[in-house]
């Protein structure tokens, strides 16, 4: 089983310490229109993920600290989106950041079964 151990859904800690509650994060992720999520390895890797509807973009840290990366989308896409971070402050984020809903959540899954490792289907730009 990969590393991955914490998940959490609007500062909400989820288990997902076997492959039945990923498949159940997974689920309600793809049910909740708004959400700030995060997975963890300790002391290491982390990525976030930020969704308003079919809007939703990536960031990739490599450790605790670190300025990371961002996803990217179409750059040529204009105007700004809304998200709503699990502390309820609301931020805009360039729509040029936003990819693909699915694209997202495999992100996630390739995150998991590769220990933490920034998944290569992502174009991402160092923050």
């Amino acid at each position: 089983m990969p590393h991955v151990i914490q998940m959490t859904l609007d500062d909400r800690l989820l288990d997902i310490s076997a492959p039945g509650p990923w498949a159940r994060a997974l689920d309600l992720m793809q049910s909740t229109s708004r959400f700030e999520l995060w997975v963890s390895v300790p002391d290491g890797p982390s990525m976030c993920m930020l969704r308003n509807g079919e809007s939703a973009w990536l960031m990739y840290l490599r450790e605790p600290g670190d300025s990371g990366f961002r996803s990217v989308g179409d750059t040529h896409r204009p105007g700004v989106e809304v998200f709503t971070l699990g502390n309820g402050q609301v931020d805009e984020y360039p729509r040029a950041w936003c990819i693909d809903l699915a694209q997202c959540l495999q992100a996630l899954v390739d995150f998991r079964d590769r220990n933490g490792a920034r998944p290569e289907s992502i174009t991402w730009c160092e923050s």
